[in-house]
């Protein structure tokens, strides 16, 4: 029963890899295994993403005039290190579709529990690396407060760099669905 399991696993296993399709095909993980070893502000140095601070944030969003994408990080922190490579390629490929902003929450390591406290009362942001999608513009926005629009999608997912093809792939698929509605 064992090696039917482990069968069944492994099977599965590169299912899933291989189901990681066309999307990710170009992408050279090599380099991408490069980057993510860079702190977050050198892997988005000179990608379509903008830095964003915390006291400008709701000036940004309220002001936009089409969908936005922001990712919240720890600059030298090893998930918002791996984030930030997807970003990185997806922000390339959306750019036109999309703003990216980027909000550095700390140096190094995860907020202190003040931070976090303030992270979630001002943009309900769960924990870091997280990413914020906001798509309703215009007169579509809802506003809870004056201070405050809900984000229509929170992303806290860190890919794994065994997967990180599959997860490009997936993530530009939600992409794709989320600008066609």
């Amino acid at each position: 029963m064992r090696s039917y399991f482990y069968n069944f696993l492994v099977i599965a296993l590169v299912v899933v890899i291989n189901l990681a399709d066309s999307l990710a095909r170009d992408i050279n993980m090599s380099e991408v295994k490069k980057l993510v070893k860079l702190s977050v502000d050198e892997i988005l140095e000179d990608a379509p993403v903008l830095p964003l601070s915390m006291d400008r944030y709701w000036e940004a969003i309220r002001g936009r005039k089409n969908p936005k994408v922001v990712f919240f990080y720890s600059n030298n922190d090893a998930p918002s290190q791996r984030v930030a490579t997807l970003i990185r390629y997806v922000s390339q490929n959306y750019s036109d579709h999309l703003t990216f902003r980027m909000v550095k929450v700390v140096e190094k390591g995860k907020p202190q529990t003040k931070l976090k406290k303030d992270l979630v009362s001002r943009f309900s942001l769960d924990r870091t690396p997280g990413i914020l999608f906001y798509d309703n513009v215009g007169d579509k926005m809802v506003l809870e407060d004056e201070d405050y629009v809900e984000a229509d999608f929170k992303e806290f997912r860190t890919p794994k760099m065994f997967f990180w093809k599959t997860y490009y792939s997936a993530v530009r698929k939600e992409l794709d669905q989320l600008l066609a509605d």
